[in-house]
């Protein structure tokens, strides 16, 4: 192929990589130009420069997802799991909701870097894990006698992790349907958005939905989403949201329950 042809391909392989629900394994053409990558230092060094132009960085080349590519502030174009969560009066609880889909799935520091890992977590998981560390917290805190009414000059605001407790798991429409405002229900629409932009997939509806993690969701979080979502709650100040009459009343939590092993992950410092 001449140069003009190479530059072609490679802007076509980042297209490919842009685009939603592609895989190398769905595309014939995709998979060629996987293994031009592989094979061809300058081809694959075209490719980066292609993506420098749009203010992305390649971050692997992998042969079941293919090209993937990590965000710049700059760029307009990558989407980033932060991006995925919608601009609500919820939103800090989603984000909340993904790093908590995170940190079960790679629990371990080193699997971040194992091209072998693979995730399995559910909504009931994820719902279940946020109310222990929740539920502890707030024990933690009646013990300590410390403060946790919203500040006076704030007091629209309160501690995630309490808003999180005062909501049902499921809570029951005459449908027979979770309300939206259940926590279930937001940790399921937390995973609808990582499968409809190809990070996760659905194996089953058991416990409310089962998913399994891919190569692009473990570079995602550990190049730079957990970071970013971190990132977004500190600027909250003290990780609060705005206090509505949409939620529901949670149970009270049971006193069995207890700090999991996730508590050393990222997820129980979110709560602090």
């Amino acid at each position: 192929m001449n140069h003009h042809e190479d530059a072609a391909e490679a802007a076509r392989m980042v297209a490919f990589a842009m685009a939603r629900r592609k895989a190398p394994a769905r595309s014939g053409d995709y998979a060629r130009l996987v293994q031009r990558f592989d094979t061809e230092p300058d081809f694959a060094q075209l490719v980066r420069k292609v993506a420098q132009g749009f203010e992305l960085t390649v971050l692997e080349v992998h042969p079941l997802t293919g090209l993937v590519l990590g965000t710049t502030p700059e760029t307009d174009f990558a989407v980033s799991v932060s991006d995925l969560v919608p601009q609500t009066a919820d939103r800090p609880l989603y984000l909340l909701a993904q790093l908590t889909i995170a940190a079960m799935a790679f629990p371990r520091p080193e699997d971040l870097d194992d091209d072998e890992h693979i995730g399995r977590i559910s909504v009931k998981q994820v719902d279940e894990e946020v109310r222990i560390l929740s539920s502890a917290i707030e024990r933690h805190l009646a013990q300590s006698d410390e403060d946790i009414d919203p500040p006076s000059d704030q007091p629209g605001l309160e501690g995630l992790w309490r808003v999180y407790l005062r909501r049902s798991a499921t809570g029951k429409t005459q449908a027979d349907r979770a309300p939206r405002s259940s926590t279930r229900a937001l940790v399921k629409k937390a995973f609808t958005h990582l499968e409809s932009h190809g990070f996760v997939r659905k194996l089953s509806d058991e416990d409310a939905g089962t998913y399994v993690t891919n190569v692009k969701y473990r570079l995602q979080v550990r190049d730079q989403a957990a970071r970013e979502m971190l990132e977004e709650l500190a600027v909250l100040g003290v990780a609060a949201l705005p206090s509505g009459g949409s939620a529901d009343h949670a149970a009270p939590p049971s006193p069995d329950d207890h700090l999991s092993s996730a508590a050393a992950t990222p997820t129980a410092d979110l709560f602090s």
